[in-house]
């Protein structure tokens, strides 16, 4: 009975080869169609496939790039704070240094004047202006003043012009020293920075 079944059941033939088309021109012309068509729709697959791809990477290279500019716009907010300061500062140094140029060096006038006084004179006060300088002192003996004069007549490079001395006092039971006031011309030009 197992091989009544069995030849009952009709067998089935699948032919998976193409058959033979139509002969001649159109034939080779249906065949040249099929043959550009299944290229085309290859080539347009490859075409989608490289798009997708493309809009993938394009699109994770515009989110870092967003991301990026994000880091370096606060780092230049950062940056222009510092700088507005740094400038602030520098224009501070600037006008210091403007200031410092304009300002005459007293203390330059001073550590020459102290060159031209000779040992044992005592200076009670001194006075320097843009044109001279105005002092007053005492000293024990005449010496002294003759040595003081002396310097400032042959002061270096000229910085100091003239000696004019407007008081002098000689010593008395008070006072046993010798006061005096005295005056001296600058050459602002020849004290040197």
């Amino acid at each position: 009975m197992a091989k009544a079944v069995q030849k009952a059941i009709p067998e089935l033939n699948i032919n998976l080869l193409p058959s033979a088309g139509p002969s001649g021109t159109l034939g080779t012309a249906i065949g040249w169609t099929l043959t550009v068509g299944r290229y085309l729709i290859i080539l347009t697959e490859i075409v989608a496939i490289s798009i997708f791809i493309l809009n993938i990477k394009l699109s994770t290279d515009k989110q870092s790039l967003k991301e990026n500019i994000q880091s370096l716009s606060r780092e230049v907010s950062a940056q222009s704070e510092f700088e507005g300061e740094f400038r602030f500062v520098q224009q501070r140094i600037n006008e210091i240094k403007t200031e410092r140029d304009a300002h005459f060096p007293e203390n330059i006038v001073v550590t020459e004047f102290l060159k031209l006084l000779p040992q044992g004179m005592k200076i009670d006060s001194l006075e320097i202006k843009d044109d001279g300088i105005t002092f007053s002192g005492s000293f024990p003996t005449p010496n002294q003043l003759q040595t003081l004069v002396s310097s400032f007549s042959k002061s270096d490079q000229n910085k100091f012009i003239g000696l004019d001395i407007a008081e002098l006092n000689s010593p008395s039971e008070k006072n046993p020293l010798y006061t005096f006031k005295a005056q001296a011309w600058l050459v602002q030009s020849n004290f040197k920075k």
